[in-house]
């Protein structure tokens, strides 16, 4: 993990996780803007220089908790937590299990395996749209998520095996995510941490251990802001407010004009400054 003291000596700490097909590497831009905050940014199991342990139910429980552990050991009884996508799931747990450590997260997507179940008839038309948008994403993008969730290795033997696959399977997912182009070399260096740690398959098995191992959610009281960029994974289905409110204590909503998936990656001064807003306003 990369650990940054902040400028002072001791600020508020704050463990921000990454998602799939990504790593750390996506915070290291904002660290420099985040001086005010005592940073942790692990790298989920299975991801990078992380190995993923040989077992199976390597889920979002799994990982918050370790998270949880990994931050009593640095000395912080009280911290915040930042995720997107796998890191939004990790960040919800680790407030649902720890409150008492965790005083708010920052999310800048909603991870669907932990997506509020209401009844169809309590929907209102915004939520109902907004559903509707997402089962037709579902339906043409959500392919890469089957074979994750099922079959693995089968489709890893092959990403390991070629850098030119690699690079079309992950970068594909970055192009399509993303509102933001990323550098060459941002790229180029996410695919060679993959590269030579061979762990294209380890981060899927992320997939997975979630659909077979899952964590059933509930209401998280933990103060929770929700960071809203333009160009999400659903395109065109902003995430209605009121449908994250069955789930979270939603105390600041901030909708981006840009920005995608990739948020901390794509716009870091963005993110880093409602990071800091909101958790400046819970001191």
């Amino acid at each position: 993990f990369v650990y940054q003291r902040a400028a002072s000596g001791r600020g508020v700490p704050l463990i921000l996780t990454h998602g799939w097909p990504s790593s750390f590497l996506d915070y290291m831009d904002m660290l420099p803007m985040l001086e005010h905050f005592d940073l942790v940014v692990p790298s989920l199991p299975g991801y990078g220089f992380s190995p993923r342990p040989p077992k199976v139910g390597i889920n979002y429980r799994y990982v918050s908790e370790r998270w949880h552990r990994l931050m009593s050991k640095l000395g912080y009884s009280r911290y915040g937590a930042s995720g997107y996508d796998f890191g939004a799931g990790v960040s919800t747990i680790l407030a649902l299990d720890h409150p008492e450590s965790v005083i708010g997260i920052h999310l800048t997507t909603l991870e669907s395996d932990l997506a509020p179940v209401v009844d169809d008839t309590e929907l209102s038309d915004v939520e109902r749209s907004y559903l509707a948008v997402s089962r037709g994403w579902d339906a043409t993008e959500r392919g890469y998520s089957a074979i994750q969730s099922t079959k693995p290795q089968t489709v890893g033997y092959g990403l390991n095996d070629s850098p030119a696959g690699l690079a079309a399977y992950v970068g594909e997912k970055w192009h399509s995510w993303s509102d933001v182009t990323p550098t060459n070399d941002f790229l180029c260096a996410t695919l060679t941490l993959y590269w030579i740690t061979q762990s294209i398959t380890s981060s899927m098995r992320d997939y997975w251990d979630n659909r077979w191992h899952p964590v059933a959610p509930s209401y998280v009281n933990t103060p929770t802001a929700f960071g809203v960029f333009a160009h999400q994974t659903v395109p065109e289905g902003e995430l209605p407010r009121s449908y994250l409110e069955r789930l979270y204590n939603i105390q600041r909503w901030t909708v981006f004009p840009r920005g995608g998936h990739f948020a901390p990656a794509e716009e870091p001064m963005a993110v880093a400054g409602d990071l800091t807003a909101f958790f400046r306003g819970l001191g």
